[in-house]
């Protein structure tokens, strides 16, 4: 399967094109928002929360292709 995800997008990007995946986040740390998402990459919020990026985006990229 081809990434759909990757390190260098944005998470507020992600989460506009793939809803599901805002519970990825939420689950990593990401308090819950009410107005616009963070504009921070996928690897600052990697490092940020202490996430594994592979790992994060394995778990992104999975949720993605199945919506």
């Amino acid at each position: 399967m081809t990434a759909l995800i990757d390190k260098d997008m944005k998470l507020s990007q992600v989460v506009k094109k793939y809803p599901a995946t805002y519970d990825i986040f939420l689950k990593h740390g990401m308090p819950k928002y009410e107005g616009p998402l963070p504009t921070e990459t996928l690897l600052f919020f990697s490092r940020m929360h202490g996430v594994d990026i592979k790992q994060l985006l394995d778990e992104l990229n999975e949720m993605a292709g199945s919506v």
